[in-house]
């Protein structure tokens, strides 16, 4: 039986590492497999990696001190020829490191702000701000203020006179696919939808995709847990810190998926603030996704009270998007919505 792991099954070249001694990984080695067995070691042990390794996916020097960290901590020796650790990931080092993986994949759904929920599941308790709930509007007034207090005199919408702030990422893969045509749109559409409440949008660093990120989960779609936090992580290598400014990401993603916020996200010691994917693979003919998921990432949950989606078709925060040409567009951005975007930690 080969590896089992989502993060490691189907790469050759640890596939050939479980079975194959000359396959083994060392000091030097150099391509994607490296790149996963780094996000291993740190998911697993919170293990230190020098950022150029990480960016370049190199096992150099600190790669190795943490496979011999990894090793020593379980003891894992081949004690036909040693009697202590090397730092060589082998046979009984992948074949630790893929179980261990396999234990976090199944222990973590990748579940975002958007997922709808299937058929015959029943929904969570979950109150609305938009649905008139009781009780929440002590909670919700704290970030959206009284709803009827947005429209200035003469009914003109209130000029909230903020700055978004966002930064723009794709990976690898979704770039030597198809990259993502639509972005122009999408960001044209923010722009133009928040320019009516007086919110600026600002794409830092570049007008468009700042980074490619080569990250060893994208060569499939991303859907578990650990592929979404090695993304985000993998962002962080790239372009450390940015602790105000929306990290967006666009990525293959599920087919039924135009895009995802996901938040309370951490790995090791690290946490992230909320931030966003949005799929290559699928293009909202309202080019409504990027300013739907900066609503959910702008709303702060408090004690799990999330965000529900308007139920009005029209409305940029309608749940579904569509890929066909005549449906009903996502096109209007309710004061409401603005308001939380205006209080959103990416928000100056």
């Amino acid at each position: 039986m080969g590896l089992v792991s989502k993060l490691f099954q189907g790469n050759q070249k640890l596939e050939a590492c479980l079975v194959d001694n000359a396959a083994h990984l060392t000091l030097g080695a150099q391509g994607e497999d490296v790149a996963k067995i780094q996000f291993a070691l740190f998911s697993l042990d919170t293990l230190d990696i020098d950022r150029t390794e990480l960016v370049s996916q190199t096992y150099g020097p600190s790669t190795a001190a943490a496979v011999l960290s990894y090793k020593t901590k379980r003891q894992i020796i081949n004690r036909s020829y040693q009697t202590a650790p090397d730092s060589i990931v082998g046979k009984m080092t992948i074949a630790s490191l893929d179980a261990e993986m396999r234990g976090r994949q199944l222990s973590f759904p990748g579940v975002g702000d958007c997922a709808l929920t299937l058929p015959g599941v029943p929904q969570p308790f979950v109150l609305s701000p938009l649905n008139g709930s009781p009780g929440f509007a002590a909670t919700f007034a704290g970030q959206v203020g009284d709803r009827n207090s947005e429209l200035s005199g003469g009914g003109k919408l209130k000029q909230l006179n903020r700055t978004l702030r966002i930064f723009l990422a794709i990976t690898k893969r979704a770039s030597l696919d198809d990259g993502f045509p639509s972005l122009s749109a999408d960001l044209e559409r923010a722009k133009d939808s928040l320019f009516e409440h007086g919110l600026t949008l600002s794409v830092e660093f570049r007008n468009g995709f700042a980074d490619t990120i080569d990250f060893a989960g994208t060569a499939g779609r991303i859907i578990l847990e650990d592929e979404i936090v090695g993304l985000r992580k993998a962002s962080e290598d790239l372009r450390p810190g940015l602790a105000n400014i929306l990290r967006v990401i666009v990525c293959p993603m599920n087919d039924f998926v135009f895009g995802e916020t996901y938040r309370n996200r951490r790995i090791g010691n690290l946490f992230f603030p909320p931030f966003v994917l949005i799929n290559s693979r699928q293009t909202d003919q309202s080019h409504a996704t990027l300013l739907h998921e900066m609503i959910h990432a702008a709303f702060v949950e408090i004690n799990g009270v999330k965000l529900n989606h308007d139920p009005e078709p029209n409305s940029i925060f309608f749940e579904n998007g569509t890929s066909q040409l005549g449906a009903v567009n996502r096109t209007f951005l309710k004061p409401e919505h603005a308001v939380i975007l205006a209080k959103g930690y990416f928000a100056i």
